[in-house]
């Protein structure tokens, strides 16, 4: 009979540090998704940047005073 209590209690006892890491992995995968974010909003900045820079820089075509 203790033998087979102490054996529920460390079922319990790992599902709870099962379902712990359950959740730090969920939590993980939506940090890596939030980041992902960002540097693909980061990559539009610069793209944005890029194409204003060259818009600056274009030869400018037309009648000259």
């Amino acid at each position: 009979m203790r033998v087979f209590n102490k054996m529920h209690e460390m079922l319990s006892t790992h599902k709870e540090i099962l379902q712990k890491i359950e959740q730090l992995m969920k939590n993980d995968t939506e940090q890596d998704k939030k980041i992902m974010l960002i540097f693909e909003y980061l990559k539009q900045f610069e793209e944005t940047r890029q194409q204003q820079i060259d818009h600056a820089n274009r030869k400018r075509i037309g009648f000259k005073q």
